[in-house]
This record gives C-alpha cells, structure tokens and sequence, in this order.
C-alpha cells in the first residue's frame, strides 16, 4: 500500500513539473500602439468608386485574460468623395463633393481567437476580432459651394452626437520580447447620413435638374479603414523560463548531492 502511495505521489510530481514546462501564465497590465493606414468613406456621393486617404491611429489596450481584452482608441482620418469621379450618369449630373477631416474616439471588446502570450515561446501568433462604439468628431469641414447639392431643408450640421460602431478583423504576431505587429481592418457604421452633407431630402430644382436631385439613397454613412502596427505589451510571464532555471538548479543539486 505504501509503495502505491509512493507511487501515485511520484506522478504527481512529475505531471505538475510536466506542466509548468509547457504552460504559461501571463499577468497582463496594459497594451500600447500605434498604427497607420487608409480610410475610404462610403455613402450617396460616388457610391461605386473609394477613395482611400491616409489614416493615423493609437490605442491602449487592458487584456482582461488571454482572449478577451477592452481597447481604447483614437484615430485621425480624412473623408471625402467626388460625383465626377463616378461612371454614374445620374452622380455625374449632380456633381456633389465633400472633404473632411475626422478624429474618432472609440472603445471596442476584443478576442483573441488563440492562446496570445507576448513574450512567449509558442504563443506568438492570433487572429483577432472587435467590436464597440465610438464618437466622431469633424475637426476641419471642406465641401462643394455649388447650391445643386445643398439639401432642400439647408441642413449643413452632422448629427448631434454622431456616433460610430467600429467591427475590425486582425491578426497580431509577437515579434521581439514584448514587442508585437498587427494588421487589422475596420469597419464602421454611423447613426448618421449627414457625413457627407446629403441627407433623404431632394435638393433644390435646377435648370439641369427641375425636380431636383435625391440627396440620399443608401441610408446612413459608413467609413472604411485598414491599418498596420505596432504595439507593446507591459506583461509578465510565469512559465518555460522560470521552471527551467528552476529544473536546472533542482538537478544539479542531486548531482551534488551523489
């Protein structure tokens, strides 16, 4: 009976050192980063063609486990679009264009799909998926004088708390110590279909156009970003390394010890 006690103790010994070596642990304090990329507005105006300028962007990050993290964001980027810059007929005739330079602020859940441990070994890779909501602020306003595109209501203001609810798609891979790069794509919708200072309403008659043109067709205005980065992560690891030294220190003491 001793023998088996003996036994069974042994194993778990063993099995818990097996353990400690190929798990890890990681307290995770915060997340850091930067990115750059385009952003392409999508709306009423030129709805067939994008137009991509530069986006700029940083973010802290909280990981609440190895999946699932809250993120802060704030990002810069400008927004435009051109009726003549279009193969439609009816978007040609109109000839409504806007530009605008926006900052979004926004806080987003994220998962990781895979085990994530910056700093880790094994787990240096995961796609990764978000969503939350945010507020869009319009620093700079540059838009069309021609009166055949201003609404029939005159209606020049965006919405009074123009919101936005940001989806991203992303892979991130661990590439130095705590240092990680990423790539991600956003998407997002807004409570708005001002962005673009089109709203439902028909504009004014026109000698080209006596009923008027539709200001807009496809409901409110979305916004298209695709950025990469990088970003650091303030973390410590409890697992491969420690237990190693450990394991190495255990054995030379019953070296020693013969």
């Amino acid at each position: 009976m001793g023998k088996r006690i003996l036994i069974f103790v042994s194993f778990l010994y063993f099995s818990n050192g097996a353990w400690a070596q190929h798990h890890e642990l990681s307290e995770n304090f915060a997340e850091a980063g930067v990115m750059y990329g385009m952003a392409s507005y999508q709306g009423d105006i030129a709805p067939d063609v994008q137009v991509y300028y530069r986006s700029y962007g940083a973010f802290v990050k909280k990981q609440l486990n190895n999946y699932v993290g809250i993120r802060l964001n704030v990002e810069m980027q400008k927004l435009a679009a051109h009726d003549m810059l279009s193969s439609d007929p009816y978007s040609i005739a109109r000839n409504a264009n806007f530009l605008i330079n926006t900052l979004d602020f926004s806080a987003m859940g994220e998962f990781y799909f895979l085990n994530y441990i910056a700093g880790s070994r094994n787990k240096k890779f995961t796609p990764y998926v978000g969503m939350g909501v945010g507020y869009l602020l319009t620093l700079e306003t540059i838009r069309n004088n021609n009166t055949s595109v201003v609404p029939a209501d005159n209606a020049t203001t965006k919405s009074d708390l123009p919101l936005t609810f940001p989806i991203n798609f992303g892979l991130k891979y661990n590439i130095y110590h705590q240092f990680n790069i990423f790539g991600e794509a956003m998407y997002r919708f807004t409570n708005t279909d001002n962005l673009d200072f089109l709203n439902a309403n028909s504009t004014p008659p026109t000698f080209d156009a006596p009923l008027g043109y539709q200001g807009s067709r496809s409901g409110n205005d979305r916004f298209f970003s695709a950025k990469i980065g990088i970003s650091y992560t303030f973390n410590t690891i409890y697992g491969i390394e420690q237990n190693k030294g450990q394991q190495n220190r255990s054995l030379l003491n019953r070296i020693r010890r013969k």
